[in-house]
């Protein structure tokens, strides 16, 4: 792709710089100069850009994710064309992305993991909730953000939702592709789930669960292998999050969550068994076998190795009474999480036993529908009332509506509710708060502190440092002297607040010679663009008489224009005495002096009448526009 720094695309982005370059693509940061905003603008490479089906599919992609308002996901602005080149306006995010953080610091501790696990899948669940798979999902597409935000990107893969979503070919990074994905090519929103899981794993055991020299190897292991518990690898992972990843990764798609909405409700419950110390409690989420695939599925919460699959008797029947007689365990292979709960296993197994039993026999029915059944409460961030409240209709539940401020929420839609998304219902009023859009607060009173200074109180009061502008300014050098609630406006909590700190006062040139008036604009690094003359009766000339900057504010590396005089304007006066009066006149004006004519002649003798006497003898120096009287008496 040639280079398009510098270049104006769509009449609207200015291109800056390249921030990632791709197979597909190329993303540049470039500034918006209708909004006056940085984004990030992507290129489709001109090769492909010719080819219609590419063109097709970059469309496709910005249509897509234009259906998508979320604060965990990468906004699109504006897709259009400029000539042969194909482009995508999107949100810029200026910080690192998910990949490099785990190169830098590998596994992470599980607290830490779940943060940045949440709003990405927050972000997911948004996708999901809109009908939309994401079908590439990895560490390089989520994006965490200088100022704390993270965001889910790059939706180049992205295909509207139906139970089996044909991808024609394998696609995706094959470290995280579903085993559906590998084994049918095709994939719903469990496949996403899937490589969500994988990530989570990543972050926990920091590798990935399958690794090979060639791709092939890899998908090879994501169909036939089991993704191991991730504190295999990290004996710091809790049991709970070891069940959390074996869930959401398991082979068959039936066992997983069934979307991304699902599994952030179940981790949000996860993260708030940690926080209250309770790191090896059973999340209860290993689905229960059916009676049609029980030769082939895992007893929940037995003490079995869940690194391993476990397969049933072929001669246990669901709809009967039986005892597992011949079920032995060795306590030497019994993890944390199995080893939690009740402390006989003889009491363990029967009960187990019984449950199996029972679901065969219908029992469940008291654990969905009956008097034990109980539903979690879902995650309504970023959805209208409306929305939130017809989602949670099927749980009966007497609603509140409040307000509060959100920095992260759009004015309307849902903040948060009370109880918490995630946590079970039983009974009661649920609040839904809806955001009435960023808190306004004051700004910090920074003027007159260095940069150093100002930053440090601007992070004081919750705020985030915006654009450093250095221009030259009549306040001391190196003073902040303006900035974004200077003025006294208040401004949304968490802003960006941009700075314009002082280069000093432009040099006093005016009346300095030229030469060294250009020495001391240079000294201070202003250019100079042109240097003008003109006379001047007051400036001596080659002395300056101003200097005229080319832009307001005057910045770094700025231009001026420099007017330097050429003296006043004088003229020597000829002698005009014996030439006609109009001879005279029209002389003396062609050179700028002001003609007085003293005669007692009419003008139609003015060409043959001579003249006698001039006011300023001839070879005196005048200012051009001074008076000359001529006579001829």
């Amino acid at each position: 792709m040639p280079n398009l720094v510098g270049r104006l695309i769509g009449e609207r982005y200015q291109i800056e710089q390249v921030v990632a370059r791709g197979g597909m693509a190329t993303v540049y940061l470039a500034m918006d100069i209708r909004l006056e905003r940085k984004v990030a603008l992507k290129i489709i490479h001109p090769h492909l850009a010719s080819d219609s089906s590419f063109r097709e599919k970059f469309i496709r992609e910005a249509r897509i994710a234009a259906k998508l308002s979320h604060p965990n996901l990468v906004n699109v602005f504006d897709q259009g064309e400029d000539g042969d080149l194909a482009f995508m306006a999107m949100e810029y995010v200026s910080g690192i992305t998910l990949r490099d953080a785990l190169k830098d610091f590998g596994a992470l501790d599980a607290k830490r993991a779940l943060d940045l696990f949440e709003p990405m899948l927050s972000g997911l669940a948004a996708a999901h909730r809109a009908g939309i798979l994401h079908r590439d999902l990895k560490p390089e597409n989520v994006l965490l953000s200088n100022d704390g935000r993270i965001k889910l990107g790059d939706f180049g893969l992205a295909r509207d939702i139906d139970n089996h979503t044909s991808t024609g070919s394998l696609v995706g990074t094959v470290a995280y592709l579903s085993p559906e994905l590998v084994m049918r090519g095709t994939a719903d929103a469990r496949s996403d789930v899937y490589a969500a899981g994988i990530m989570l794993f990543e972050m926990l055991a920091g590798k990935q669960p399958f690794e090979g020299e060639q791709a092939v190897q890899i998908a090879y292991q994501h169909a036939n292998d089991n993704v191991p518990a991730p504190s295999k690898f990290n004996p710091q992972v809790p049991p709970l999050l070891d069940e959390l990843v074996l869930w959401v990764t398991a082979r068959e798609a039936a066992h997983r969550p069934s979307d991304a909405v699902e599994l952030l409700a179940v981790v949000q419950r996860a993260k708030a068994e940690l926080k209250a110390g309770r790191n090896d409690t059973a999340l209860r989420i290993q689905p229960l076998p059916s009676k049609a695939d029980a030769k082939t599925t895992v007893l929940p919460d037995l003490n079995l190795d869940l690194n391993q699959t476990q397969v049933m008797s072929e001669n246990y029947n669901l709809g009967e009474t039986s005892v597992l007689e011949d079920f032995k365990f060795d306590d030497d292979q019994l993890t944390p999480l199995e080893q939690m709960g009740l402390k006989k296993r003889g009491l363990k197994i029967l009960i187990t036993t019984l449950v199996v039993v029972l679901m065969g026999a219908g029992a469940g029915w008291f654990f969905s529908s009956g008097p034990g059944g109980f539903a979690a409460i879902p995650n309504l961030t970023s959805r209208t009332v409306d929305e939130a409240q017809v989602t949670l209709g099927t749980l009966h539940a007497d609603i509140a509506i409040a307000e509060e401020p959100s920095a992260t929420v759009a004015k309307g839609l849902v903040v948060r509710t009370e109880p918490a998304a995630g946590n079970f219902y039983f009974g009661g009023t649920i609040t839904i708060y809806v955001s009435s859009g960023p808190k306004l607060v004051s700004a910090p009173e920074i003027a007159g502190m260095n940069v150093a200074e100002a930053t440090a109180e601007i992070i004081k009061n919750g705020f985030v440092l915006g654009e450093v502008k250095s221009v030259f300014n009549e306040a001391p050098l190196g003073e902040v002297f303006d900035y974004l609630g200077a003025d006294g406006t208040k401004i949304p909590e968490t802003s960006r607040i941009d700075i314009w700190v002082s280069l000093g006062a432009i040099p006093i040139v005016a009346g300095l010679d030229q030469e060294a008036a250009v020495t001391a604009i240079e000294a201070v690094g202003l250019k100079i663009n042109e240097i003008n003359e003109e006379y001047s009766d007051t400036v001596a000339a080659g002395q300056v008489i101003s200097l005229v900057p080319l832009t307001e504010p005057l910045g770094e590396n700025g231009s001026v224009n420099l007017l330097v005089s050429k003296g006043p304007n004088v003229v020597t006066v000829p002698n005009m005495i014996g030439q006609t009066i109009l001879a005279a006149k029209s002389a003396l004006e062609t050179l700028g002096f002001k003609v007085i004519v003293n005669t007692d002649q009419l003008t139609t003798k003015w060409g043959i009448v001579k003249v006698k006497k001039q006011s300023a003898a001839a070879g005196t120096q005048l200012r051009v526009g001074d008076s000359i009287t001529i006579s001829t008496k």
